[in-house]
């Protein structure tokens, strides 16, 4: 493993969207961060991002970036169908790793990419960036300081309006799911974040596709000790939403949309609104946290364990529903099982 020095020299494999628009700015401008090698499967797309973003390497050999000394981590920006494989190759290569969300396809494969990190001793971050969005961190601070008493209940709403061509994204051979996958998992993640390691978890599904057996819409439950969280989620109908809604013993916390940076919360001696500038590059806080991990010792907040926690809940309740259109063997344990 290259001796990790300030800033962080990144080779990212992949150059789609996410790198675009969330990940690569927030590395970009990053205090102790610099994108060193990029990696597209064509070449092209990687060399006129590096182009315009000053990086330096720009290829379609992802085994360059994986085994070059000049490279600290890697960041696996690729669809899911390729998170193994890279997670795998850069955890034997030494280098820590960021991998996007989902984790993988299945349970399955999620662990095998912690074993190749523990195996390796490398450290595993998954790119469930919200969860270092400042509104985030500030509920998670209040519902630790027991404001709203103990939780009882949770509840998130997500769906947007249909979409004409979603690609890979509702392929499951690669994307190992639909938009709930893809999206709703983030909202997932983040009452894992917010209450604490799921328990327990019943879904249905609803699939209208001809072409493809991914879900439309999804309402599940999920228990967290003590505490239902239902998750509906519709990307049906017209409805665009996006709420999460804690309930607890002495008042609740609610984000009406997510990502707008604001939330109400009341209690039985008081109720306020807060406000908070949403990150410009969404991974922003996220970078942050990576580089406070590998330089400063801090502690990794999103682990593989935790981005595994999330992958029971989806091959529980949502990937079991179409588990012979994934190449690879959905998990069909017990959420119990998931420590």
């Amino acid at each position: 493993m290259s001796d990790l020095t300030k800033p962080i020299r990144w080779g990212v494999i992949g150059c789609g969207d996410v790198v675009a628009r969330k990940s690569g700015p927030a590395i970009h401008h990053a205090a102790r961060s610099r994108m060193q090698a990029v990696v597209s499967s064509d070449g092209t797309s990687a060399e006129a991002y590096a182009a315009a973003n000053a990086v330096p390497t720009a290829t379609d050999d992802a085994e360059q970036v994986l085994t070059d000394s000049e490279i600290d981590a890697v960041y696996v920006a690729t669809p899911p169908n390729t998170h193994r494989e890279y997670t795998v190759a850069a955890a034997e290569a030494g280098k820590p790793v960021l991998v996007e969300k989902p984790m993988g396809r299945s349970v399955t494969e999620a662990q095998a990419m912690i074993d190749a990190c523990d195996r390796n001793d490398v450290e595993l971050f998954v790119a469930y960036y919200r969860r270092f969005h400042p509104h985030v961190l500030k509920m998670r601070e209040l519902l630790n300081a027991d404001v709203i008493g103990d939780p009882l209940r949770a509840f998130v709403n997500h769906g947007s309006s249909p979409s004409a061509d979603s690609g890979w994204r509702e392929t499951p051979a690669i994307s190992g799911g639909g938009r709930f996958v893809d999206a709703t998992s983030h909202r997932v993640d983040l009452l894992c974040y917010l209450l604490g390691a799921p328990t327990d978890a019943v879904g249905a599904v609803r699939s209208d596709g001809e072409e493809s057996p991914v879900e439309d819409i999804v309402s599940m439950t999920i228990s967290i000790d003590d505490v239902l969280c239902t998750v509906v989620s519709d990307f049906a109908s017209e409805e665009v939403s996006d709420t999460v809604h804690v309930f607890g013993t002495e008042g609740h916390i609610k984000a009406e949309v997510l990502d707008d940076g604001t939330f109400v919360y009341e209690t039985e001696g008081e109720s306020g609104r807060l406000d908070f500038d949403v990150p410009a590059a969404p991974h922003a806080g996220l970078i942050d946290h990576v580089e406070a991990v590998l330089l400063d010792g801090a502690t990794n907040r999103s682990t593989g364990h935790d981005g595994l926690q999330t992958e029971a809940v989806l091959d529980t309740c949502v990937r079991r529903t179409y588990a012979d259109a994934i190449p690879v063997d959905v998990w069909d344990g017990s959420l119990a099982d998931i420590e």
